[in-house]
């Protein structure tokens, strides 16, 4: 994997840089004869100048003596935040953590992430996309390594998951399998959790019993994939509160379920697990519009979110929201033509030359698309949005959400305007989609809008009304 990175920076003239302090890292404590080859290996590549901790850092991130490991992860992120980079590659978690309590989370990519994200930029998308498969509990194949570590954690897994398999019906299985059908990552939901250790939550209860991606693919995209499928699932069937328990030694997961609404328990399990626990029934309506969002969606778009519509061509639409173009017509987007990862994510990018400035966190997107559809069919929720000439710092700031390549990126900087970068969250599909005779009737638009625009009044309202009715 390190390598392909590497390669993939070499050829798309990505600058890889080293902190001082990695040398540090990689000399103390090691007597293996492969230290004077490593040593001589980060020679190859540029040394940036070490950045000072400010006060604010230490305040966010927590202060270290001087010298440890811990230290040395501060002097990272301090070049981090002082903008010597735009992304800091690090597989550790500790780091991690202390990066996302500086809000810099953001920036620090694991290197599997920041490889997938790189083989995006590439002319030819180098994959197919990973795709979740549904299966029985009785159809799946334990015998598959994936299946190893969990067996490692928990002595009594096969006795568990004979009992999984008995209560099929009440199980719903994820799978992502890679093309010789070897599982990548897997959640087995038990869809109605009545047992006394649930916590205590909104009725029906739902349990993710269990939710693994392999260490090769351990950055957000499986996992954020994986999620989204359980996620929908859930909410079709009307789940009320989902929760997933967590040993100790899985220390990257509570980041990320933190970062779709999951929140901690005040209790833990008999085997020492936190408990992670998401509500899907919305019961306080004050929060601030994103805020509203992640804790209870998706779908979920709060009461106070401006809403607007978003012109969209028909090959955008089809690339940012591939699962609705193949829901429409499977026919006619055979597996050789299916998007790139990103279309299956959760979280996205638009970028456009609109001249709005009216946009803000929490706000609902509607995209319409123009052409021969004329109908909205995707629902996004605003996370931020910012306007820039500087095609590299679009480039970074979307990397692995935007259909977009660089060239058309570089294309749209040259415009008066700039870029308009809107980063948001895919709050759901309708179905059916409202089409243009109805949003015209409804007065969401007199006529199908150019550019992006607010919608007002009356149409505004039952927008609303529409996404509070459909959103089970």
């Amino acid at each position: 994997m390190g390598a392909a990175f590497v390669r993939l920076c070499s050829r798309q003239g990505h600058r890889i840089l080293v902190h001082p302090a990695t040398r540090h890292e990689v000399v103390k404590g090691s007597n293996s004869p492969r230290t004077g080859q490593r040593i001589a290996e980060l020679a190859k590549f540029e040394m940036v100048e070490a950045s000072p901790i400010s006060d604010a850092l230490r305040a966010s991130a927590g202060d270290s003596p001087v010298g440890t490991n811990d230290y040395i992860d501060l002097l990272f992120l301090a070049s981090l935040a002082s903008n010597a980079a735009h992304y800091l590659v690090s597989d550790d978690v500790g780091l991690r953590r202390r990066a996302r309590r500086a809000g810099l989370h953001e920036r620090v990519l694991r290197l599997a992430d920041a490889a997938e994200i790189l083989s995006d930029l590439e002319p030819d998308p180098p994959q197919l996309p990973p795709r979740v498969e549904v299966v029985k509990a009785y159809a799946l194949d334990t015998s598959q390594q994936l299946f190893a570590s969990i067996r490692a954690d928990y002595d009594e897994f096969d006795d568990w998951f004979g009992r999984v398999q008995s209560d099929s019906d009440n199980r719903k299985c994820f799978v992502i399998k890679d093309h010789t059908d070897r599982y990548l990552a897997i959640a087995i939901v038990k869809d109605v959790e009545e047992g006394k250790d649930a916590p205590k939550s909104p009725d029906p209860i739902s349990k993710i019993s269990t939710f693994k991606v392999d260490p090769a693919h351990a950055g957000y995209r499986y996992g954020e994939l994986l999620l989204k499928a359980v996620m929908r699932h859930q909410v079709r069937i009307g789940t009320g509160s989902t929760f997933v328990e967590v040993l100790p030694s899985v220390q990257h997961l509570p980041g990320f379920l933190k970062t779709f609404g999951f929140y901690e328990y005040s209790e833990k399990t008999k085997r020492g697990e936190s408990i992670f626990l998401k509500e899907y029934l919305p019961s306080n309506a004050d929060l601030e519009p994103l805020d509203f969002h992640v804790l209870y969606g998706p779908p979920a778009v709060s009461p106070r979110a401006d809403i607007f519509v978003v012109p969209i061509r028909p090959q955008w639409h089809s690339q940012l929201f591939p699962d609705i173009e193949m829901s429409n017509e499977p026919g006619l987007f055979p597996e050789a033509e299916l998007t790139r990862p990103w279309g299956n994510a959760l979280r996205k990018a638009y970028l456009c030359n609109a001249s709005t400035n009216l946009i803000e966190p929490g706000a609902a997107l509607l995209f319409y698309q123009s052409g021969g559809r004329q109908r909205i069919e995707a629902v996004g929720v605003v996370e931020d949005m910012f306007r820039t000439k500087d095609a590299e710092q679009i480039i970074c700031a979307t990397a692995g959400r935007t259909v977009y390549s660089t060239a058309a990126i570089k294309e749209l900087a040259e415009h008066r305007s700039g870029i308009l970068a809107i980063l948001f969250r895919h709050d759901r599909t309708l179905e059916p989609g409202w089409s243009r005779p109805e949003l015209e009737s409804q007065r969401v638009f007199s006529r199908p809008p150019q550019s992006i625009s607010i919608v007002k009044g009356a149409g505004a309202q039952w927008v609303h009304s529409q996404l509070q009715t459909e959103r089970r």
